[in-house]
């Protein structure tokens, strides 16, 4: 499937991953698993947005992720991992019209794991 949704660690960090061919109907779903994770928890989670496998995004696909996967209450930080400036530079957008941290960039899923690990930590905001 080209739109997954799992813990990278359980009860703390998210995992998004995309991959090509996407559609609106993949991102809606995973919106909705996104908010059911979360929901298994009472603290702050973090997410990774690892769109390392697509190259392109459905059209109307930012409006879904925005309220769906970025507008989670309980979203504290997201780290993206991959590499296409285009996506970094819409999920920047898209993460401060929901007023969160502008995203890290990393290459790969553990340096954006550590990270999150890290600012959690510091930020104190955990268990």
């Amino acid at each position: 499937m080209p739109a997954r949704v799992s813990w990278y660690e359980k009860d703390h960090i998210i995992l998004f991953t995309l991959s090509d061919v996407l559609t609106l109907a993949e991102l809606e779903e995973t919106a909705e698993e996104i908010w059911a994770l979360a929901a298994e928890v009472r603290e702050p989670v973090d997410m990774i947005f690892d769109y390392r496998a697509t190259t392109t995004f459905p059209r109307g696909g930012l409006s879904i992720v925005r309220e769906g996967n970025f507008g989670l209450p309980t979203l504290d930080r997201v780290a993206l991992v991959g590499h296409e400036p285009l996506v970094e530079m819409m999920v920047i957008t898209l993460t401060r019209t929901t007023y969160r941290p502008d995203p890290t960039i990393h290459a790969s899923l553990e340096d954006a794991a550590n990270f999150l690990r890290r600012m959690a930590k510091e930020d104190a905001n955990r268990l």
